[in-house]
């Protein structure tokens, strides 16, 4: 015998076609079809989204081209280098500027004290009249030179003398002669030492040739140089003796 089903509120219910005549069918409720939000919320939301969307991007750009930098890991710590042991200095005193005893530079190079030991003599106190002699630079044989004493004799007078003092100060002399390549007559002359008004050593020299002089002094007060001619044919100017480099040495 089939049930009855009692009659209800209307539902839609599903149909299976493939249910063969005679079953029995319950009848199953269908959901109820999900609605969505509001249109009007929908959008609105959606345009927010978008808004912050919009805002960000130019930030994310900007940080992806400017990476913020990774700071520098700190170095590692360093000793302080030893302090080089004191030197006491050493070698003679600087003049004060403006002093009469301060060097020139030369060259960018502080030039060289003067040997204490060594004096030219043309440094040194002369005695009576210095006149006839010259201090400028000459040539001779070739060579000029800077540091000299000269005089040109006549056979009229006959020689020229400077007398310096020394001082029982110094041991020996030095120097070498000849005449200035300049010379119109090319004749020698005659080179003298003396030592206390006595002459000590002599010489003479020629036209493009140089002698050495080497003379001890010790215990003299004065040195003196002469130039003297070997002929008549010379007179003041035509034949220039050099005293080249003149020194005592202690």
């Amino acid at each position: 015998m089939t049930p009855t089903v009692a009659p209800g509120p209307a539902r839609s219910v599903g149909v299976r076609r493939d249910v063969p005549p005679g079953a029995i069918i319950t009848a199953v409720p269908t959901r109820p079809p999900r609605r969505f939000a509001h249109p009007t919320i929908l959008a609105a939301i959606i345009a927010a989204v978008a808004a912050v969307a919009a805002a960000a991007i130019p930030v994310v750009a900007e940080v992806l081209r400017n990476p913020t930098p990774r700071a520098a890991p700190d170095p590692p710590p360093v000793a302080a280098p030893a302090s080089p042991p004191a030197v006491a200095p050493t070698g003679s005193p600087v003049a004060a500027p403006g002093s009469s005893d301060a060097a020139a530079p030369t060259g960018g190079a502080a030039a060289p004290a003067p040997d204490p030991d060594v004096r030219a003599l043309g440094d040194m106190s002369e005695l009576g009249d210095f006149e006839g002699w010259s201090a400028e630079p000459q040539q001779v044989a070739g060579a000029r030179h800077e540091t000299v004493l000269a005089a040109s004799p006549c056979w009229l007078n006959d020689d020229f003398t400077a007398t310096f003092v020394v001082g029982r100060q110094y041991s020996r002399f030095e120097a070498a002669v000849g005449i200035a390549d300049d010379a119109r007559v090319a004749r020698p002359l005659r080179f003298t030492v003396l030592v206390d008004d006595k002459p000590v050593f002599q010489t003479t020299a020629g036209l493009g040739r140089t002698r050495p002089v080497r003379v001890t002094i010790s215990g003299a007060t004065q040195l003196g140089i002469r130039v003297s001619t070997t002929s008549t044919d010379q007179c003041h100017g035509d034949t220039v003796g050099v005293w080249i480099n003149p020194e005592v040495h202690r």
